[in-house]
């Protein structure tokens, strides 16, 4: 008679790690080198970036926000960290209604660009009161954005979602960090969740 085991496979642990990097016409006000100690610090195995396989395949990086193109891309060059693109499609552009909606929408995005050019560094954007206001306001600007935009932007976030947990999946003995925009943290981190096999963590524990 045959006895099978059941070996547990303990939940994979993911950090959700946050940036304003849709500003990438912004200056970063913190030296990226502190984003790049902060990285080695934590050395993920794998690295999920908010870009599409076809960027990553074809080195296309000029588009991508300072915080990948000047960071953490050269970091994983220089390392064996392994980058894996989770966009299915690159971010949605962001919508600019007229009247006092685009008036609205676009006072709201410059508090958002003074909350990075006024971070001390990459925790900063991470913990306390910059990392929920930057998710309130976004909200507020999804919300006035339309109907259209709110779907948008939730169906990118629940692609990022999906390709996280199909990267899982595939790898499950390793340490997942992923850095998205501060808009899709909290998105991620409820959807992610809901799964026994992901056990989601500050990137601090990772």
């Amino acid at each position: 008679m045959t006895t099978s085991v059941n070996v547990s496979v303990p939940p994979t642990p993911v950090a959700v790690l946050g940036t304003l990097a849709e500003f990438h016409r912004e200056p970063i006000p913190y030296d990226l080198a502190a984003l790049v100690r902060l990285a080695v610090t934590l050395r993920p195995d794998l690295l999920c970036l908010d870009m599409t396989t076809e960027q990553w395949l074809q080195r296309t990086f000029d588009d991508l926000p300072p915080e990948y193109r000047d960071a953490l891309l050269p970091l994983a060059d220089q390392t064996d960290i392994v980058v894996v693109p989770i966009a299915g499609d690159r971010p949605p552009k962001e919508a600019a209604p007229r009247g006092w909606r685009g008036r609205a929408i676009a006072l709201l995005r410059r508090w958002l660009a003074l909350l990075q050019r006024t971070a001390p560094g990459p925790d900063a954007v991470n913990a306390g009161p910059r990392h929920f206001l930057a998710d309130l306001l976004y909200a507020a600007i999804d919300t006035l954005a339309g109907r259209g935009m709110w779907d948008a932007q939730r169906a990118h976030a629940d692609v990022l979602v999906q390709r996280v947990l199909e990267t899982v999946r595939r790898d499950p003995n390793c340490r997942v960090l992923v850095a998205v925009n501060v808009r899709y943290c909290h998105r991620i981190r409820r959807a992610l969740r809901r799964h026994p096999d992901v056990r989601v963590v500050h990137y601090a524990e990772l």
